[in-house]
């Protein structure tokens, strides 16, 4: 966790860089830029970075992503949909859908990834009732 001032702007880079180790991931990288240590409730926000060649886990969870890109570029793929991606493209990665995201370029590429608190689920029993929690 960071040890940023929930009150004041800062860096993301005051937030620790975490290796991804979880299976199926190829050098990535994660920062909780925004989460309860923030004083956040409901979302999350993190910065997802992949090495060249990187990439993340093909899988999927019971919340959506909201995604930016902030540099680089690559492809994401959404079920069986492949789509290029690059800096200033938005992503949105729906609930139960399984979806990858892989480094194609030459340089890092870096995305801010929302999502939401946990409690969420709870509180949304029409959306999620039923469904396997993988994440």
């Amino acid at each position: 966790m960071s040890t940023t001032d929930p009150k004041r702007p800062y860096h993301y880079t005051r937030c620790e860089r975490l290796d991804v180790h979880d299976q199926g991931a190829k050098g990535a990288h994660i920062r909780w830029i925004i989460d309860t240590s923030h004083g956040a409730p409901t979302y999350r926000l993190r910065v997802i970075e992949l090495e060249p060649g990187g990439y993340t886990p093909y899988h999927e969870h019971w919340f959506e992503h909201e995604n930016f890109i902030i540099s680089g570029e690559g492809e994401v793929q959404i079920g069986d949909e492949i789509h290029p991606i690059r800096a200033g493209d938005v992503v949105f990665v729906p609930p139960f859908v399984k979806h990858q995201y892989r480094n194609t370029g030459q340089e890092p590429l870096q995305f801010l990834c929302g999502i939401p608190a946990d409690w969420v689920k709870q509180a949304r029993p029409d959306l999620y009732r039923g469904r396997d929690d993988e994440g």
